[in-house]
């Protein structure tokens, strides 16, 4: 209802009623009649403009007439109803402002593509606790893809920058007054950036953290435990570990996800309690129907960095991986399997599946990730044999295609495992010495020796490699290797057993006269007690003087009972 109707009518009523009353007093009372239909607009807070656009034309001059000054405003003047304000011309909540500064930062921070940048950022800027803590971890964002060497390079620039200093000072002021996730994301910036981590800035927030332990929630707990897994052993590190492993012990409720759990339990290490391991099992297990193929494979990695053996929560685990092994990729395989071995846990179906996967898919993996994962089963003492097979055959095709490396941890594998090679031996190991020979020059005798040893485990003796071992210069260089270098683990044993094939497999090449002499008395290694029992049980069957204990033959192999007789069992 504009106010031109509302005039008009109120005039017509006081026409109509004007007999019983004054004028005045019936104009009066209409006005405030009419005043009590008239919906008057509700007023908006001044940051809701910023939201709503006000559309269509506002309300035009229009004159109201009255007699005298009512209203305020003179007869015969107009009374200007003016059009709703620009919303852009209405003043800004304080809060506003507060948010579109904020907002501003946080854009201006993510245009940032170095470190050097994000420096010269926040230079000119006030800084608070928030600010300071996105701004680190923007820095780490812009490097962590880099190459290594671009990486130093941007760090060097980093440190040398002025505004660096500056902004690890405000770290140090700011530190005691920070939101726990703010803590935490710096302390794990400052660790992943490389800033010494015995400097005063990175040890202030390990003693502020210390202090506000039992504030943190679970979620930067999870990040907190993230810095720390990759900090040095050093005492205010250490001590907040063990904060660390009492809070969870004393609150494990607290903790509701099992990726926080998974970064907790890689944090806390094999130095946890019995009790607090036991605490994390079941907490574990209580997860464990909701684990994905993701959580089973690095709750494996956790519970070896923890030293937790459980084996329900292995087979669960296992299960899980042995179902999809086929979604798992190679560093995830090999993650699982070093986990099972440190833990002394070998779950034959999965490794035969893993197995078994592989040998079906062997066209998809290069040399190099083959012989990583056969070097994981073969620390397992799991022999894929199918595996080795289409792996022998891709080797005899291109020998050549092998670095060093790659002929020294095929030999080793193939040798430990004895592996049959069937029709395919010759070929294989002539091709393996033919690769290796390229390499005779610049090979390290140590490393010359190990090849020569798999290759005569394996039945097959390389001229030209036997021919540089034995030279004098050779074996002066491995019985002294000099002081900048550790003496070879196992020399004397492995040229003892290199000597015994020699030997025993009547080889055409000659042997060094020289060799007895440097290898001298050998001393056989400790062997394993035998079964208890085993004695016994032999001379009840066949007498006392028809067994000999600890018989070693060739001060190598161990025959913890040796039947002069042979024993016929029904």
């Amino acid at each position: 209802m504009n106010i031109f109707k509302t005039g008009e009518e109120v005039f017509k009523k006081a026409l109509i009623f004007s007999r019983c009353r004054p004028l005045f007093a019936q104009l009066g009372s209409l006005l405030q009649r009419e005043h009590t239909h008239i919906k008057h607009p509700q007023l908006k807070p001044a940051s809701s403009w910023n939201l709503v656009n006000v559309v269509g034309q506002g309300v035009s001059t229009v004159r109201y007439y009255s007699q005298g000054d009512h209203l305020g405003v003179p007869i015969g003047e107009s009374l200007d109803v003016q059009d709703p304000p620009d919303p852009q011309e209405l003043p800004v909540h304080p809060r506003n402002k507060k948010l579109d500064a904020k907002n501003l930062f946080i854009q201006k921070l993510e245009e940032c593509s170095s470190p050097s940048d994000v420096l010269d950022l926040i230079s000119n800027k006030t800084l608070t606790q928030r600010r300071i803590s996105s701004s680190l971890s923007r820095i780490w964002h812009t490097i962590k893809k880099l190459s290594d060497d671009q990486r130093r390079y941007e760090l060097k620039l980093m440190f040398e920058h002025p505004g660096f200093e500056e902004l690890c000072h405000d770290l140090i002021v700011m530190a005691p007054g920070m939101q726990t996730q703010d803590m935490a994301f710096s302390l794990l910036a400052l660790v992943r950036l490389d800033v010494p981590q015995r400097s005063r800035v990175v040890q202030t927030f390990l003693r502020v953290i210390q202090e506000n332990l039992n504030r943190f929630d679970e979620r930067s707990l999870a990040i907190l435990a993230g810095a720390l897994e990759k900090m040095e052993q050093l005492p205010n590190v250490e001590a907040l570990k063990e904060g660390l492993r009492l809070r969870l012990e004393k609150n494990m409720p607290l903790i509701q996800n099992i990726l926080s759990l998974q970064s907790i339990m890689r944090v806390v290490g094999k130095g946890s309690s019995t009790e607090l391991k036991r605490k994390i099992e079941m907490k574990a297990l209580s997860m464990a129907d909701s684990f994905t193929l993701p959580n089973a494979q690095y709750m494996l990695a956790s519970m070896a960095a923890m030293g937790l053996y459980s084996r329900q929560l292995l087979e669960i685990c296992c299960q899980k991986i042995e179902e999809n092994v086929q979604g798992v990729p190679f560093s995830k395989l090999l993650m699982v399997l070093k986990a099972c071995q440190d833990l002394h846990y070998r779950n034959h179906a999965l490794l035969s599946t893993m197995a078994e996967y592989l040998t079906t898919s062997c066209s998809m993996w290069s040399n190099k990730q083959i012989i990583l994962l056969l070097l994981a089963f073969e620390k397992m003492n799991f022999h894929p044999v199918n595996l080795m097979g289409a792996f022998a055959e891709r080797i005899i095709q291109n020998p050549d295609a092998l670095m060093l490396q790659d002929i020294l941890s095929v030999l080793k594998v193939y040798s430990h495992l004895n592996h049959d090679l069937g029709d395919h031996r010759q070929q294989f190991l002539v091709g393996l010495a033919h690769a290796m020979e390229a390499y005779l020059d610049r090979l390290y005798p140590g490393n010359l020796l190990r090849a020569v040893f798999y290759f005569c485990m394996l039945g097959h003796f390389p001229a030209l490699a036997l021919e540089r071992l034995f030279q004098r210069d050779t074996l002066d260089q491995l019985f002294n290797p000099g002081a900048d270098k550790q003496p070879i683990k196992g020399l004397e044993q492995n040229l003892h057993l290199l000597d015994l094939c020699l030997r025993l497999d009547q080889s055409a090449l000659p042997r060094p006269e020289f060799l007895p002499s440097l290898l001298g008395d050998f001393s056989p290694p400790p062997h394993l007690p035998p079964p208890p029992g085993l004695l016994s049980t032999l001379q009840s069957l066949k007498g006392v003087g028809a067994i000999e204990e600890g018989v070693v033959v060739e001060k190598i192999y161990h025959i913890g009972k040796e039947v002069f007789n042979y024993i016929t069992l029904s």
